[in-house]
């Protein structure tokens, strides 16, 4: 028996292959398995503050929510077997409701965790390689975190799912007789994967072939080849902890190097991406570099077709990868330029038709045995990757419930467990925020502090603004 794509298998699971984007992230997730971390993992975190209205039953409510929002989204409830997803039905009558509180229930206790002791950074410093995501809620400090598989959603999409758990947290909705639709419907509610959603044809034409291989040799000559910086240890050297540098300035200062953007008719990421690529090159030691490229993750929702590109379906990873290129020596005005130019129009119909083709060809890549290397082999990759969230209010409030709960101190970022580092700019509640997730046991925290500090330097000099840190 199948459904959408889905095949009943006589466990009574339902499973179904992945799609090659998220065979990709799901093999970068287990590529440290053997520490029982994991890579690129995303983390999204705030902080609440409620009034009197809300203040009963805090836990037991955000519980409740979290329990709520796997009914809305059952792709939470999916689980990993190789490169297949496992659904397991928590309503297995097939055409009525009925009590699921049990299933849900177990389902909550796998996954919803209440932090006495440990402090966002410690869990995020081990961050585990488990099969379904977790919320975290520290009573201490009033803090909340989803830790979230990047097979399962990306950036966005785990922003718009913190969004719907707080609003259902305000809403307080009763979740004590299970509310868990049929079968059928909850396997229609588990959005596509990217290639499915963005319409590609699962037969490639001669168009797509052209074009696959023409983004797929551009990935191979520059991202992957990306210049890198110095790093502690070397081949051997087993990955430690993630951990965080971060930068968060004032929305005054912020405002003024938004405005200067504008007025050069510059986007801010160009500006962030050209100050990271003149820092890169003042930090590598590697010699005739004459050009900066890396891997940058965009937003395909905008993008996708009806109804795949709504909140609705914030659980599924719908990004793709450009390779931003700075060349060395070029004006910072020349480079902003050329930036903003690709950030706004990277997309196309031709490019969006390829997606499987490019996708299908990596994750083979990845899942084959490695060539026999015929020389040393090379360095590992330790460039420094860069993805955008942009404006982070236009997913998350800022407050819900009419003002009853206040959201502050957003943070996100990803496990690391290689020499790479990711730099992570977003704005929220006005505030710019610069943040670099990298792995303790090759960098100290002084090699991200010099990145951020360069990257700040040269917006200070180029836009003619100065950024003011906040005080907390």
């Amino acid at each position: 028996m199948s459904f959408n794509g889905w095949k009943l298998v006589h466990d009574g699971t339902w499973r179904k292959e992945l799609g090659g984007l998220e065979k990709v992230y799901r093999f970068q997730s287990t590529a440290s398995r053997v520490t029982g971390r994991e890579h690129w993992g995303l983390y999204s975190s705030c902080k609440l503050t409620w009034s009197d209205s809300l203040s009963r039953g805090i836990t037991v409510a955000l519980r409740d929510a979290w329990k709520a929002l796997r009914v809305e989204f059952p792709a939470l409830g999916l689980v990993i077997d190789g490169y297949e997803a496992v659904y397991r039905p928590e309503n297995k009558s097939g055409n009525e409701k009925y009590d699921t509180s049990r299933s849900l229930e177990q389902w909550a206790q796998k996954t919803f965790s209440v932090e006495q002791n440990r402090t966002v950074e410690e869990i995020i410093a081990q961050y585990p390689l488990n099969d379904l995501p977790t919320l975290f809620w520290f009573p201490q400090t009033s803090e909340l975190m989803i830790l979230i598989s990047h097979w399962r959603t990306d950036g966005l999409g785990s922003v718009m799912l913190l969004n719907r758990l707080l609003e259902l947290f305000v809403e307080r909705p009763d979740v004590s007789l299970g509310q868990c639709d049929p079968v059928y419907t909850e396997l229609a509610k588990i959005s596509p994967s990217l290639e499915d959603a963005a319409g590609t044809p699962l037969v490639p034409t001669p168009k797509i072939l052209e074009t696959a291989g023409r983004v797929s040799k551009l990935f191979r000559e520059k991202a992957i080849k990306s210049v890198g910086i110095p790093f502690k240890g070397d081949r051997a050297t087993s990955p430690g902890n993630t951990a965080i540098v971060a930068i968060v300035y004032t929305p005054e200062s912020s405002k003024s190097l938004f405005d200067a953007c504008k007025a050069r008719q510059i986007t801010v990421s160009a500006a962030i991406h050209t100050a990271l690529a003149q820092t890169v090159f003042e930090l590598t030691s590697a010699e005739n570099i004459t050009e900066y490229a890396t891997i940058m993750s965009v937003n395909m929702r905008p993008y996708i077709e009806k109804p795949y590109n709504t909140s609705e379906h914030a659980c599924r990873t719908y990004v793709t990868s450009i390779t931003p290129t700075v060349r060395r020596g070029a004006s910072f005005n020349e480079s902003t330029t050329s930036l903003t130019q690709l950030f706004k129009n990277w997309y196309s119909k031709d490019f969006s038709q390829a997606l499987r083709e490019v996708y299908q060809g990596a994750s083979r890549a990845l899942l084959s045995p490695p060539p026999q290397l015929t020389g040393p082999p090379p360095n590992p990759p330790s460039g420094i990757l860069h993805s955008n969230l942009g404006v982070v209010d236009r997913f998350l409030g800022t407050e819900f419930g009419d003002g009853a709960l206040q959201i502050s101190k957003f943070r996100f970022g990803v496990s690391m467990m290689t020499r790479q580092m990711l730099l992570y700019p977003w704005s929220f509640r006005g505030e710019l925020n610069l943040s670099i997730n990298y792995n303790d046991a090759f960098y100290d925290a002084s090699s991200p502090q010099q990145v951020l500090e360069g990257i700040q330097r040269k917006l200070e000099r180029e836009l003619g603004v100065k950024l003011e840190p906040c005080s907390s």
